[in-house]
């Protein structure tokens, strides 16, 4: 239907907006208030025509980065939703602009404690836990960079990984968060305690700065 323009679906028990939401191209209004929705698919940033959106009364936690590629959205409502990132208070103005900044921070900032726990994690990971950790990653390694004897220190070899790994997931559309959350679940689960302290710390750390 890429010439419907209204779109109301609201008052329903409706969990998920389908994957290919983004083929509407005409769509200029979407009132999916009071459902059981939780995720905004990617293609749901192609919705170029959208002026107003009403995703109100939902279980939503997490606004996609790309909502300011939504630029002709005039009006919107996300109240009564669970939201972490941005939060609430953040949404109530319902300011596309002031949310769209908020996530743009809160990227960088994501992206910069990402960059701190990979170096905690090449500076204290031993050669056994790295190879536990490509594993539970799904991270390839030559034997050459599993190897204690090759030429490129430990430290080198586990950033160039990670890197690796970071890059892979990105193509995924994964968000640096959740890059951070597998990365700490993928240490707990190989018994890297030592490492899980260094990084917990780091996030007491950041999240005691007011941000």
């Amino acid at each position: 239907m890429t010439q419907l323009k209204r779109l109301d679906i609201s008052n329903n028990a409706i969990r998920e907006i389908p994957r290919n939401i983004g083929e509407l191209r005409s769509l200029a209004s979407l009132n999916a208030c009071n459902n059981q929705i939780s995720y905004l698919p990617p293609s749901f940033l192609c919705l170029n025509d959208l002026q107003q959106l009403n995703l109100s009364g939902n279980n939503l936690t997490v606004l996609p980065n790309g909502i300011h590629n939504l630029f002709s959205l005039k009006e919107i409502n996300f109240d009564d939703n669970p939201l972490l990132r941005p939060p609430m208070e953040i949404c109530k103005g319902k300011q596309l602009y002031t949310i769209a900044h908020y996530l743009q921070r809160a990227d960088q900032r994501d992206e910069k404690i990402l960059e701190k726990i990979f170096n905690i994690v090449a500076n204290n990971i031993t050669e056994t836990n790295f190879k536990f950790l490509c594993k539970k990653l799904n991270l390839v390694i030559s034997e050459t960079d599993m190897s204690a004897k090759s030429t490129v220190s430990l430290n080198e070899r586990v950033r160039q990984a990670l890197d690796r790994w970071k890059m892979e997931s990105n193509n995924l559309s994964l968000t640096t968060a959740a890059l951070g959350d597998q990365l700490t679940q993928a240490l707990t689960m190989i018994g890297a305690y030592e490492i899980m302290d260094k990084i917990t710390a780091l996030k007491l750390f950041t999240c005691a700065i007011k941000f």
